[in-house]
């Protein structure tokens, strides 16, 4: 992602673990696009509300962290004006091992993805899609 941005691009990247986040930043730190990279750690929410602060917002957003909290992120995102109009969120993991797709008895991850798939549908500020690539890919465009 780094590398497709202007020079003056840059991803933020956030990881709930230091460990995971020394480990991505071992495998980018050769990249000669390392300095386009922003790693922060801690809880989404948290990091979220922080980024909102400081005035940022983005072009896309990529959710794969905290499947019961994925509708609570994305009202953040929207509320705050993190996803900017015009901007694309894509979220993994949106079928959930076919738990949103069967109607069965749903773990909480399952839960998670079918409330975020329910507000996507109901909110008229997206349009989505889900993709049904391995576990799900749903896209939303920011149209207002």
């Amino acid at each position: 992602m780094a590398e497709a941005l202007p020079e003056d691009g840059r991803v933020v990247t956030l990881e709930r673990q230091e460990e995971a986040a020394k480990m991505a930043a071992e495998n980018w730190a050769s990249s000669p696009h390392v300095g386009k990279i922003d790693s922060r750690v801690g809880e989404a929410q948290a990091l979220l509300q922080a980024l909102a602060s400081q005035g940022e917002s983005f072009d896309l957003v990529f959710l794969d962290v905290d499947k019961p909290g994925y509708f609570a992120l994305y009202q953040t995102l929207m509320e705050t004006g993190l996803l900017r109009v015009g901007g694309l969120l894509a979220v993994d993991n949106t079928m959930y091992k076919g738990e949103e797709l069967t109607g069965e008895r749903l773990s909480l991850n399952g839960e998670g993805a079918r409330a975020l798939n329910a507000g996507l549908l109901a909110d008229d500020r997206v349009l989505q899609v889900m993709l049904p690539l391995r576990d799900g890919l749903t896209l939303a465009f920011r149209q207002h």
